[in-house]
């Protein structure tokens, strides 16, 4: 089906993008550094925590946002890190931009007709 060859296309073009070969890159620094990928993986979790008790209706305490505060800042600290993050951020970017380019054009979350 055309439709699928076409999604096929799409990935290939995200692939070439530059985008998503400075997140390979930074993705394979990371994996190749276990300090970057403890720090990562401890942000990442301490992270989802903060975020779900936000979500929640909860006012983390100071302690807490304090934890948080500083992890961020050893993120912002570890070079490689920090690349990974970014790099994630703007592939997902890409990607959240799409999504909205295909919601918009198939007209999906119009519900007046």
């Amino acid at each position: 089906m055309a439709t699928y060859d076409k999604a096929y296309e799409l990935a290939r073009e995200l692939k070439a993008s530059e985008e998503y070969k400075e997140y390979q890159k930074a993705k394979q620094a990371i994996l190749a550094n276990e300090t970057a990928m403890s720090i990562l993986r401890d942000f990442r979790e301490k992270q989802l925590r903060y975020e779900m008790e936000i979500l929640s209706g909860k006012e983390p305490d100071e302690k807490t946002r304090e934890e948080m505060q500083k992890l961020t800042d050893l993120v912002n600290l570890h070079g490689d890190v920090q690349r990974f993050l970014e790099a994630e951020r703007r592939i997902l970017i890409v990607m959240s931009d799409i999504q909205r380019i295909l919601t918009d054009a198939l007209n999906l979350l119009d519900y007046s007709r």
